[in-house]
């Protein structure tokens, strides 16, 4: 007789390597998949399913994730376990904690820490990235996780929030955090040329740091009116780095892109042919969602938080920051508010700006600064500005990877964390024929396993760590609405990390089975 721990019999599997789902079973022991096909009939365990008429995948990897407070403040990561996903890969757009100075810390909590949730139960004490990933692995977590080096930690640690270039020895201090973070466990750097202080870092910095991380994830200078130029600059960093580049959330905003997801998917294309090594990932969704300050002028965010506030009390410094919002070009109808602490902002939740600034009796401008003010830089924003033709055209392509991009705040968050990868499931393959089934399996599993390197994960095969995901093909879907963000999706009965359920039919088994998985020492 053939003992597992394990069995899942009379599934559909669909491996994660694209190829036709078939006919089979799978059985684990130890935590690792020890067969997958036809088992012997002698085959037994302890705990078997029926998986008839549902599929049996392989762990979903979230290769874009800002998980780096929740999952220790929540362990047991609901949003993410309940939709499959059983790997998160943080931190992401340079915005995080590790490494970090203590007056790096200071500065990124007081700026940062509205995108990133409560943190009840976080001491907070951490300044390597070792130190960092030890409180997973003492607290224990229920989906695996994987680490890159923020960008931005590394430049406030080094030279606050100067809105400068760094000289050669600021860049050297950096090069040597980023390489110590490496040798900790670290798979690669993110930045986020976007925001404030990184927006300031001339093309020397990044491509130092990039290359001593031998691999980086970009949230892009611009996805909207400079989205082309943005791209040909992460490439151009990728190919003078000599690294592999991961384009943060490809979208096509605002109607100056609409249609033209074909010609920059073109010009990617042409860039792989030349032999530049770019992928990216994506959400199936159509809005963004970030911190409000980030729309800040770039001058106005130099010094830091308490900068920031001090000039909203300089009457010249705030007709400036004023007069910057009011020519940005934003749509306010289309601009709502999705996070707040205070009292006065919480109960106005998922409205628009144009209409929260109407009932304050305030401009939009004016509201921003009141709102920065009076949530002390914690509040955040939904905005709706893609195409779904330009969307579907990313998804379908074969080197884009799904990424939720999910934040982790109360309220009125962005519906991606609650519903990414049912989504990608339900509506755009099984619903529209986007791609399919097979091809969204693997952008969730094999692709991104790939892509970071995680060398036993992704598949469903002999020797693959047992992460696994069971969901119905033709129920699941996501319920999570921008109106009602706080919703687990249907469909997906059962979730394994490292052989160990996580998710039992249904409901969640509030174990902490996870591991943190670091980059092997070249």
């Amino acid at each position: 007789m053939r003992e597992f721990d394990l069995i899942i019999r009379n599934g559909t599997v669909i491996d994660g390597t694209g190829r036709p789902g078939f006919a089979g079973d799978v059985a684990v022991s130890d935590g690792v998949i020890r067969h997958v096909g036809a088992l012997p009939d002698d085959s037994h365990a302890p705990r078997e399913l029926d998986a008839a008429a549902l599929v049996v995948s392989p762990g979903f990897i979230d290769i874009h994730t800002h998980a780096d407070i929740s999952l220790q403040a929540h362990p047991e990561h609901l949003p993410k376990i309940m939709q499959g996903v059983t790997t998160e890969i943080f931190t992401n757009c340079g915005l995080g904690f590790a490494p970090v100075t203590d007056d790096g810390m200071r500065i990124q909590r007081e700026y940062l820490s509205g995108l990133f949730g409560p943190d009840e139960g976080v001491d907070w004490a951490w300044r390597s990235v070792a130190q960092f990933l030890a409180r997973f692995e003492r607290r224990g977590t229920a989906a695996n996780l994987g680490y890159l080096i923020p960008h931005g930690a590394v430049r406030v640690s080094v030279m606050g929030m100067d809105a400068r270039p760094a000289t050669g020895a600021e860049k050297d201090a950096m090069v040597a955090m980023v390489r110590q973070g490496m040798e900790e466990g670290a798979w690669g750097l993110s930045t986020g040329l976007w925001y404030a202080p990184m927006r300031s870092a001339d093309r020397d910095e990044t491509v130092r740091l990039c290359s001593e991380a031998g691999f980086f994830a970009t949230h892009q200078r611009d996805y909207e009116d400079e989205l082309f130029a943005a791209t040909e600059e992460s490439l151009a960093i990728a190919d003078e780095a000599g690294v592999p580049v991961q384009i943060a959330h490809l979208q096509f905003n605002g109607e100056i892109n609409r249609g033209r997801a074909p010609e920059l998917l073109s010009r990617l294309d042409r860039a792989r042919e030349s032999g530049t090594d770019v992928t990216w990932d994506s959400y199936p969704y159509l809005a963004g969602s970030t911190l409000v300050q980030a729309m800040l002028p770039e001058w106005a965010t130099a010094g830091g938080p308490g900068a920031i506030l001090d000039r909203l009390h300089q009457p010249e410094d705030r007709a400036r920051i004023l007069e910057a919002l009011a020519n940005c070009g934003r749509g306010w109808d289309r601009t709502r508010l999705s996070g707040a602490q205070s009292s006065v902002n919480r109960p106005f939740e998922g409205e628009s700006f144009d209409r929260i600034a109407a009932v304050r009796g305030l401009t939009v401008p004016e509201f921003i600064c009141a709102l920065i003010e009076e949530d002390h830089l914690q509040a955040c924003f939904v905005y709706h500005n893609a195409h779904e033709s330009d969307l579907r055209a990313a998804l379908r392509h074969p080197a884009q990877m799904v990424g939720s991009d999910g934040i982790h705040i109360p309220g009125k968050c962005h519906p991606r964390l609650y519903g990414t990868f049912p989504r990608v499931l339900g509506r755009y393959a099984r619903d529209e024929k986007t791609l399919s089934l097979e091809e969204a399996v693997r952008k969730m599993t094999a692709a991104p396993a790939g892509r970071i390197g995680l060398a036993d994960r992704g598949l469903l095969a002999p020797g693959k760590a047992a992460d696994i995901v069971i969901f119905n093909p033709a129920e699941v879907t996501d319920t999570a609405t921008y109106e009602d963000p706080l919703q687990f999706p249907r469909g997906i009965p059962y979730v394994f990390v490292n052989g160990i359920s996580v998710k039992w039919a249904g409901e969640p088994t509030h174990t902490l089975p996870g591991r943190v998985l670091r980059r092997p020492s070249p």
